[in-house]
């Protein structure tokens, strides 16, 4: 295969999660319905005047270290665990080696060394966390024109404490419902154009269309998975493509577009987390149509906007508080919803115990 040539509806009723009723599927019954409690609009977004642009800095106090997490009670739990009535599990990890070489040149591939001690074996492990399947955390990526991470928390915190690290998920881990959006399958069947290795936007209107099709409603603290075809792709390439794919600095994926109706349509739906089998979950790098990033901005394009006025923000991660799960394994998932005819599932994520941890790979299973 040649790399160049991979190169080349639903709507809340309302405008106010007070007043909100989700659309809702043939399966749904009244005992699967969370209660939701008064939610800021979008428009109310910041807060605070002060603030930077679309964060909730506040909404859970000034001292939350768990963000979109929050949304995860125990009613969410209870209603995630009427998932579970297959007994069939599913793992959405791929193996710490893969991708064969990191996409950012920044990070180096997984090491491991067997340690043979004659009566028994040990081993160790040499990897950068964020290099195969893995959580962002909150210590990710600032705002980049105050560089201030989720609730205001600067480097210097960072550097000499453990304030937002990823421990504050591995001591409550995830359980709650996963809904994959198989939008890869949906673009193979309508013929559209896949370019993963591109700088490719997946349109919300197809999202909504996928949705509708797929018979799924969202509730609040829904963990949001989309395939992107990302790694179906990347499982066909050669070894030596892998090689040149890996470790670029001018590198482009496929993605979520970051527009405003998109950014606002993640806040309105009440997810406490997203994820996706790419590596940036949004269109990377991405073009801040709405002067703001889902996610964060390559260097190259951080070093321009860091030359101009408009601001560059990041609004999921350190504005929400908002973990992204990226290169995670969604093949079998796929297989698995399409079989059953059904995409929600029991979602449950433990993710390592390191305090004062950037990320982590998310150790996540679904529960069918």
């Amino acid at each position: 295969m040649s790399l160049t040539k991979l190169l080349p509806f639903f709507w809340w009723t309302t405008d106010t999660f007070s007043q909100a009723k989700p659309l809702r599927s043939t399966t749904e019954s009244d005992t699967d319905l969370v209660s939701k409690p008064p939610r800021p609009r979008f428009e109310e977004l910041p807060l605070k005047q002060s603030d930077p642009k679309g964060s909730a800095w506040g909404l859970w106090g000034d001292h939350d270290e768990r963000g979109t997490l929050n949304l995860i009670t125990d009613d969410v739990v209870r209603g995630a665990s009427a998932e579970a009535i297959e007994g069939k599990v599913v793992s959405l990890n791929l193996p710490l080696d893969v991708p064969l070489k990191p996409m950012n040149p920044r990070r180096k591939p997984c090491s491991h060394t067997l340690i043979a001690k004659g009566h028994a074996n040990d081993d160790e492990l040499d990897f950068n966390t964020q290099s195969s399947s893995h959580w962002d955390g909150l210590r990710h990526f600032p705002y980049s024109e105050t560089h201030q991470f989720y609730n205001g928390v600067v480097q210097d915190d960072i550097s000499s404490s453990h304030k937002i690290g990823i421990q504050n998920i591995a001591e409550n881990p995830i359980v709650t419902r996963g809904i994959l959006l198989d939008w890869y399958a949906y673009a193979q069947r309508k013929g559209l154009p896949h370019h993963p290795f591109a700088n490719q936007a997946i349109p919300l209107a197809e999202l909504l269309e996928v949705a509708r099709e797929q018979r799924v409603t969202f509730r609040r603290g829904d963990v949001l998975i989309i395939r992107t075809g990302w790694t179906a792709a990347y499982s066909k390439l050669t070894e030596e493509e892998k090689e040149l794919l890996g470790g670029r600095d001018d590198r482009a994926s496929c993605g979520v577009e970051a527009t405003e109706a998109a950014i606002r349509w993640h806040w309105e739906q009440g997810f406490s987390a997203v994820a996706s089998d790419t590596v940036a979950y949004e269109q990377w790098p991405s073009p801040k149509p709405w002067d703001v990033c889902m996610h964060e901005v390559g260097n190259k394009y951080f070093r321009l906007a860091m030359q101009h006025t408009d601001q560059c923000a990041q609004v999921f991660l350190s504005g929400w508080g908002m973990p992204i799960g990226e290169c995670w394994d969604l093949e079998e998932l796929s297989q698995t919803c399409s079989t059953l005819g059904r995409w929600t599932f029991m979602l449950t994520s433990q993710p390592l115990n390191i305090p004062g941890g950037v990320a982590s790979p998310p150790n996540a299973t679904a529960i069918f």
